[in-house]
């Protein structure tokens, strides 16, 4: 059952850090390469004590994002999952990550944040192969990545989440092939998985624009996928969502709660969290992409105690909050998708998605027994399914109850 209230019995909380050394030319995340702001942490601060006011229950998973937060200061760290606890209590078996980079990772530094309360890393490794990460302009080579994998055991992780990029222009299926090997071989329990895309507002989006740059066509693309989930299945890894494998019982709690869309906690310049209303209906806060424009929406919200402030904003009807769940929770292939009981919930009769659902059970895309999932020859298909779904034809009815 997908929770139905603004206020809960569990939440999730993202908080996104933006200072980075280094800008890479392919993430379109808010970032930048300036010093901490010192009104950073009284900022991020006052955002939490505002969705205290909007939303209650237990933190089950924290994820602080980035930009670089494995180069936030673990002082501050602990500072943040303070006042997370204070203001809503954090679960004892709470699922606590960080993303960190090799080159940031060090035995003092981790020895900290394990102090601070961080229980899982996720560590930015995107290849092993020395000319791919220079030309993905990231900072570390092949060997500072195993190295900090290494350090992370040492200090005591035993979850962790490694980043892996492929579909690289003129990448080689036999060049994968044998990093796969490797990169498999360092034991992680996640994997999350990014085929290269070229995002608008990024130095590659701009080469792309440019002639530049080609993105590899979809069929070498897919060729490429297909090999990465046959060797993370070869080990065990457990393919849960299109672009993450985990070993059984290591799924993401946080990343899960975000295709169940749920009520969750966004904090941070860039940063997007949610609140489930009673009827049905959701309403999304979606922060400036800047340090000015998001400390603004702070001061004011702090003034108004508006969940819903501004043209970043969103408010969806219930109707289209069941659409929207239906969309991203096909993604998720072990929980699926249920419309019809979501909407007997509300009292929602959309007889077009349920007609969309049937049709998809019909071309043997979707199982058809209840929670609906793809089916294993859909999962190239994901994208066009969820589409399917979200705008399902013609206008639905809705009645409340």
């Amino acid at each position: 059952m997908i929770p139905c209230l603004s206020k809960e019995a569990d939440l999730q909380v993202y908080l996104h850090y933006p200072y980075c050394a280094t800008l890479c030319p392919y993430c379109d995340f808010f970032s930048t390469t300036s010093e901490e702001d010192p009104a950073y942490a009284s900022t991020i601060i006052r955002e939490l004590e505002l969705w205290s006011e909007w939303v209650d229950g237990r933190v089950t998973t924290i994820y602080f994002g980035g930009g670089t937060p494995g180069r936030m200061s673990p002082a501050l760290t602990a500072r943040l999952l303070g006042t997370i606890d204070r203001l809503f209590g954090i679960s004892a078996s709470a699922e606590i990550t960080l993303e960190a980079n090799p080159e940031d990772i060090t035995a003092q530094g981790l020895a900290d944040f394990r102090s601070a309360g961080i229980n899982r890393l996720s560590i930015g490794v995107q290849s092993l192969e020395d000319q791919e990460l220079q030309w993905l302009g990231r900072r570390h080579d092949a060997l500072t990545a195993l190295r900090g994998v290494d350090s992370a055991r040492q200090a005591g992780f035993d979850n962790l989440s490694l980043d892996l990029i492929f579909g690289l222009p003129n990448q080689l299926d036999s060049t994968l092939d044998k990093m796969l090997v490797r990169f498999f071989g360092l034991g992680a329990e996640h994997v999350s998985l990014y085929g290269l895309t070229i995002e608008d507002g990024t130095h590659f989006g701009t080469e792309f624009r440019a002639g530049r740059l080609e993105e590899l066509d979809r069929s070498t693309w897919l060729r490429m996928y297909q090999m990465v989930a046959d060797k993370a299945a070869a080990i065990g890894m457990h393919r849960y969502e299109i672009s993450n494998f985990a070993k059984p019982g290591r799924s993401s709690r946080h990343n899960r709660s975000y295709w169940r869309d749920r009520t969750f906690i966004g904090v941070g310049p860039g940063a997007h969290g949610q609140r489930q209303l009673g009827h049905g209906g959701l309403e999304r806060r979606c922060n400036p992409k800047s340090l000015r424009g998001w400390k603004q929406k702070v001061d004011q919200g702090s003034q108004e105690l508006r969940f819903v402030q501004d043209d970043h904003d969103e408010t969806l009807t219930p109707n289209q909050w069941l659409r929207e769940a239906s969309m991203l929770g096909v993604r998720d292939f072990d929980l699926g998708i249920d419309p019809e009981h979501w909407g007997n919930a509300f009292g929602l009769a959309d007889a077009q998605l349920l007609a969309t659902v049937q049709r998809l059970i019909e071309e043997k895309t979707l199982t058809n027994a209840r929670p609906y999932r793809l089916t294993q020859g859909a999962v190239h298909r994901v994208d066009a399914v969820a589409g399917d779904l979200l705008n399902a034809e013609s206008v639905s009815a809705f009645s409340s109850t």
